[in-house]
């Protein structure tokens, strides 16, 4: 009989994995209204079963390589995932695999699938030993993102992206002061922190105090690319969770906050109130929101397909497609006409925003901002900051990073920010 306690949060993963794929959502909104197998676990259970659900989508294809060599056909796909999520347990994260083993018959059962269950016990005992896991190829993204990605990179410079994705990104904080004593990092060139053993993030120094928030060094750079913004009313559009309202915020702005998802508000609320700054949060769309007098600067952080964090979402090649991508883009265009034009009343005269979006791809970054200026009296503005690397500037003065970038420090997610000055 299978220990419950183990079954437990890999029953869970399964049923993440099922909901990230029936219903095509990402797993961090699955999570949002979770099954109740997820929801029923301790907090050290659910966390076990998240990462569990997280690596097995990011070596899914290595998973995959290896199974093909051990069956003779392939399986029904919730026992695909089975064996996936068996065979990544013991040999990314070094489970046992007596454990593994038996509660992935059990989990073969619990899939309808009880005559398989000999299989997969025979398939798990063969692949628990003796190979060499790293031996498979590094798995290659979608062909409709990875054409794209050779396009705008080439061939090694894909290459290099999809071989940092195999590792899950670090933790990195921005700082609202000096760093609290205890707090374990590195810090980066950027002026971001990077935790070396990150553990229960809401135990860590300065938490309770509010003195850090979580936010990836690159999310952390369209902030600070806005310049000195003491005293100046700035508007974040799609602002949350919220990292960039607080920095905004620490950084003596007079900030309002605009989301047009009501839930994700909250959690923005929640880390204003921790953090004890203060912004004007409102949710509306921001298509047809008005405001009372026009900003001085805007920070819009556009809806994207998220490209550029794979690390920590490698859920999103199963669930994007190039569709959805080019909504995408057309929303993305809409919000530019809507932050530059100015009789829309939301910037004033002369004054600068920064676009942002969390992609690798041309099409939601430089290839976006070369239309809109070419509707919209507005020049980039190249960005000055300390840290950043020449060759993360691209010839239009735009920024660019991605997540082989930094790669003996950790690498980061792929961003492209523009900063762009109107002229009146």
């Amino acid at each position: 009989m299978a220990d419950t306690l183990s079954l437990g949060p890999r029953a869970a993963a399964m049923d993440l994995i099922a909901g990230v794929l029936d219903g095509r959502r990402s797993l961090s909104e699955v999570i949002i209204r979770p099954p109740d197998s997820f929801a029923d676990l301790p907090p050290e259970g659910r966390a076990r079963a998240q990462r569990l659900a997280t690596e097995t989508f990011r070596h899914m294809g290595r998973a995959d390589h290896h199974l093909r060599r051990a069956l003779r056909k392939a399986p029904p796909e919730p026992v695909a995932w089975v064996l996936r999520m068996a065979v990544i347990e013991m040999h990314v994260l070094a489970a046992p695999a007596h454990g593994v083993i038996n509660d992935a018959v059990e989990l073969t059962r619990r899939a309808g699938q009880p005559r398989l269950d000999g299989l997969v016990n025979a398939v798990l005992r063969k692949l628990s030993d003796g190979f060499d896991w790293a031996s498979a190829p590094v798995p290659r993204l979608p062909g409709w993102l990875r054409g794209a990605l050779q396009n705008a990179y080439g061939a090694k410079g894909t290459a290099a992206i999809e071989a940092a994705h195999l590792t899950p990104a670090p933790v990195d904080l921005t700082l609202r002061d000096a760093c609290p004593e205890g707090l374990e990092g590195d810090m980066l060139p950027t002026g971001s922190l990077r935790l070396r053993g990150p553990g229960q993030i809401s135990k860590l120094p300065g938490y309770d105090a509010g003195q850090w928030w979580v936010q990836d060094a690159a999310a952390a750079l369209p902030a600070r690319l806005l310049g000195d913004v003491t005293g100046m009313r700035v508007l974040d559009l799609c602002a949350a969770p919220g990292g960039k309202t607080m920095q905004l915020a620490a950084q003596g702005a007079e900030v309002t906050a605009l989301d047009i998802s009501a839930a994700r508000m909250v959690r923005l609320r929640e880390n204003l109130t921790r953090t004890g700054l203060q912004a004007e949060t409102i949710v509306a769309d921001a298509l047809e929101w008005r405001p009372e007098a026009p900003f001085d600067a805007i920070l819009l952080d556009a809806p994207c397909s998220a490209t550029g964090t794979l690390r920590r979402h490698p859920e999103l090649p199963l669930i994007r497609t190039k569709d959805d991508v080019k909504a995408l883009q057309n929303l993305q265009a809409a919000l530019l006409d809507r932050v530059l034009d100015p009789a829309q009343g939301l910037l004033r005269p002369g004054g600068r925003v920064v676009f942002c979006t969390c992609s690798l791809l041309p099409s939601e970054g430089s290839d976006q901002i070369k239309a809109a200026l070419a509707r919209h009296t507005f020049s980039i503005v190249p960005p000055v900051l300390p840290g950043v690397p020449d060759d993360w500037l691209l010839p239009d003065g735009s920024l660019r990073t991605r997540p082989d970038y930094w790669a003996d420090l950790g690498g980061l997610d792929g961003f492209f920010i523009a900063v762009l000055q109107h002229e009146p």
